[in-house]
């Protein structure tokens, strides 16, 4: 019996399913082909599968069509239906202890938008509480508000810095089980900017050293993921609606609030005023920037990395090619896209198809890693 080095990658979305067939070829990385199902339904909607059925199908026919394709596949969850925290707030202790308070502070402390969540955990550091001089300050140098502080942090000790994954359940045993339905053999399922980082710390080895941002561009939504020191710390999907954008930007408010009510309508309006092409255009990309600008923000204000400059912006998903260069011109940091020439197998041809499916590219390349049986 052959020993079987290839390996699938299926990235899902509300209304597309697209795929990845990745060989291991002594742990390189050789990607054979790529395909995208754009699905007449939304099947994943509300952290569960509203279509199973639908989603099955179109999985069993992606096998039945592809023979070349691999069942041994690597799933990931949707950005909207997942979550990246980082927590400083427990004790500088090992990963098993703090597995077990973890257990304790979920729903307590942590409060989590999942009625039954699935989560993981990565310790990324320790914080030492930093000691005041008392030689050079004393205590009426400070505010009763930076004494407590200040009272508190030593009080508290030092603490561990951890990355805290967390998704539904619900959700991601139903994309297993779908695909075990359909034929495959699911040995993973991970985060979306997981799968992408693993893409680009291989082609790229030398990207997300710094403060750097992923954009993942489709039609109706964009995902923004932020890394910094090769680590996520920030993952989130921001829906677009481009005839709705365009219609608020030609309407007064009165029209629009009455057009907001009913869709019919609001198709009538956008009719009255002849939306183009360019007028979606212009406005997705808006919207984009808009979105960007926003997660920047969060992140410098939100997250306390105020100095922080992003080094550089990179750009994936199906509309890549619409608006990179247009991001170019309006972003002051560097904008660039994905190298996927040294993954690529000899006579590859669907070189249309790759930006589209970069995270099902990403989920393949992980090769033969099984899925952790310990769930939490």
């Amino acid at each position: 019996m052959f020993f079987n080095n290839k390996y699938s990658g299926i990235d899902f979305r509300e209304k597309k399913v697209t795929f990845a067939t990745v060989k291991m070829d002594k742990q390189i990385p050789v990607l054979q082909e790529v395909s995208e199902t754009t699905l007449t339904d939304t099947v994943i909607a509300g952290g569960k599968i509203q279509q199973k059925g639908l989603l099955e199908t179109a999985l069993r026919k992606y096998l039945e069509d592809h023979r070349n394709a691999s069942k041994q596949a690597h799933l990931a969850i949707p950005t909207q239906h997942s979550l990246i925290r980082k927590i400083s707030s427990l004790p500088d202790v090992g990963e098993t202890e703090l597995a077990k308070l973890l257990q304790f502070q979920i729903g307590e402390s942590i409060h989590l938008p999942f009625e039954e969540p699935i989560y993981d955990f990565v310790k990324i550091g320790s914080i030492v509480p930093e000691k005041k001089d008392k030689g050079t300050a004393s205590e009426d140098d400070f505010t009763l508000d930076e004494l407590t502080v200040s009272v508190e942090k030593e009080l508290q000790g030092p603490r561990s810095e951890i990355l805290f994954f967390a998704t539904s359940r619900e959700l991601s045993e139903g994309l297993l089980e779908t695909c075990e339905d359909a034929g495959f053999k699911p040995l993973t399922a991970e985060l979306r900017a997981l799968a992408l980082q693993r893409l680009l710390l291989y082609a790229h080895p030398s990207w997300l050293q710094e403060t750097e941002m992923i954009v993942d561009v489709s039609n109706d939504a964009v995902d923004i993921h932020i890394f910094k020191d090769e680590l996520i710390v920030f993952s989130r999907t921001m829906e677009i609606n481009r005839t709705e954008n365009v219609i608020k930007k030609n309407t007064s408010d009165d029209v629009l609030s009455f057009a907001d009510e009913d869709f019919s309508i609001q198709d009538e309006v956008a009719a009255t005023f002849d939306v183009t092409e360019s007028d979606t255009e212009d406005s997705y990309l808006e919207e984009i920037l808009n979105e960007i600008q926003k997660a920047q923000n969060f992140y410098r204000y939100s997250l306390g990395e105020r100095d922080s400059e992003f080094k550089r912006i990179i750009v994936t998903g199906e509309n890549t090619a619409k608006v990179f260069n247009r991001l170019q011109e309006r972003l002051p940091s560097e904008v660039t896209k994905i190298d996927y020439n040294s993954i690529l197998d000899f006579g590859f041809m669907q070189h249309d198809l790759l930006d589209s499916c970069s995270v099902a590219i990403g989920l393949a390349m992980r090769g033969n890693e099984k899925k952790d049986k310990k769930k939490k």
